[in-house]
């Protein structure tokens, strides 16, 4: 087969493959407290992590990312984003970003912090620096990347790496739509940050919409 006719094979077969709207809306079934404990990796101190007062959210779907996995998609351009250190906590404490990307962690605390992770996904440690210093990590594996201050014990933020294009944080009524999505086998996942992750096989058909509904059962205890 000449390669010429190889290309065309392959732009045939995607021209083929079709491609359908998905329309996802994640349902909570149940509520967190308004006191949520930060879900520590260690303590250098050796004490129990310390609650951490949220400020009242406007919608429980701001915990929430959400994404398809499990094709092989497109290329995404990775992004710069920036994640500040002010008032003791990160913000904002949840990001979702795709494969290659940047984040930035600025301290506009008169204190030193410092930011570090254990996850499998990306492990650091960016050591201890003051107020108006910044560093910055990139994100080269899709995966859940939670981060910690070894100085601060309640203050977390939770990174989503995403390998494809379709991600995002639901609307306040927990609905998102992706659309022109290729034909083929996925998994609708939700990644809450207290909660944890929630997902359910789906199949994306060569046209038209699929509506797929997705139950994120909470509940006031950290999910491991």
């Amino acid at each position: 087969m000449s390669r010429l006719y190889k290309i065309l094979a392959v732009f045939v077969s995607l021209w083929t493959a079709g491609a359908a709207d998905v329309a996802l809306h994640v349902h909570i079934t149940k509520r967190l407290t308004k006191k949520t404990v930060a879900p520590a990796v260690y303590d250098l101190r050796g004490a129990a992590p310390a609650l951490s007062t949220e400020p009242e959210l406007l919608s429980e779907f701001d915990r929430i990312v959400v994404m398809l996995t499990g094709a092989k998609p497109a290329r995404v351009d990775p992004r710069t984003i920036t994640i500040e250190q002010r008032n003791g906590q990160f913000e904002p404490d949840l990001a979702v970003v795709p494969v290659g990307s940047t984040v930035q962690f600025p301290n506009s605390d008169p204190i030193f912090h410092n930011v570090f992770s254990l996850s499998h996904a990306r492990q650091f440690d960016l050591g201890f620096y003051p107020q108006g210093k910044s560093k910055s990590v990139t994100f080269d594996r899709p995966g859940v990347v939670q981060v910690y201050c070894h100085i601060h014990a309640n203050m977390y933020a939770a990174i989503v790496v995403s390998d494809g294009p379709w991600y995002g944080k639901p609307a306040a009524d927990g609905a998102i739509t992706w659309k022109d999505v290729p034909a083929g086998k996925y998994k609708a996942a939700a990644w809450h940050k207290i909660a944890g992750l929630y997902q359910l096989p789906i199949d994306v058909p060569a046209t038209g919409r699929v509506q797929v509904d997705l139950y994120v059962p909470l509940d006031a205890e950290h999910r491991p």
